[in-house]
């Protein structure tokens, strides 16, 4: 894998992660109970944190002046609009599952080809992404928990 190879796949990384199914569900706002609107909230906050791992991936590009492409939402998702979070929830922990074993299998990538520098950073996002990905089966259960105590 040559250096330029290493900086496309960080690259369609980002892309993964900036048009993540987490992403387009913080965009959409999607329909909560009152009583879940912190559970809302939390989603909100989640998806704050994955930009800031894809700004720390943009400013590795940039600085080792790869041209960044940000991508586009998959169309699949744009079925998935006036729903709500609960209905959501088990397509958002396998897309964000399918993330992280994504940033998980380009550490390998990248510490195979000798570029620490990305395979470090990256190493820091998986763990931050699986921290993710730990809150949102928590949302999901108080989602659930939530629903039980209204039937």
């Amino acid at each position: 894998m040559t250096f330029q190879d290493n900086e496309i796949l960080l690259n369609n990384l980002l892309i993964q992660m900036a048009r993540s199914f987490l992403q387009y569900i913080s965009e959409s706002s999607p329909w909560v109970a009152g009583d879940a609107v912190s559970d809302e909230a939390q989603v909100l906050v989640l998806a704050a944190r994955q930009r800031q791992d894809v700004a720390d991936i943009a400013a590795l590009l940039d600085q080792r002046e790869h041209y960044i492409d940000f991508g586009a939402f998959p169309t699949e998702y744009t079925d998935q609009q006036f729903l709500s979070l609960q209905s959501v929830m088990g397509g958002l922990l396998r897309s964000h599952a399918s993330v992280c074993e994504k940033i998980s299998n380009s550490v390998v990538s990248l510490r195979t080809a000798g570029d620490a520098e990305a395979a470090d950073l990256l190493t820091t996002v998986e763990s931050h992404e699986r921290d993710i990905l730990r809150a949102l089966k928590e949302i999901q259960k108080s989602l659930t928990e939530q629903s039980a105590v209204l039937v």
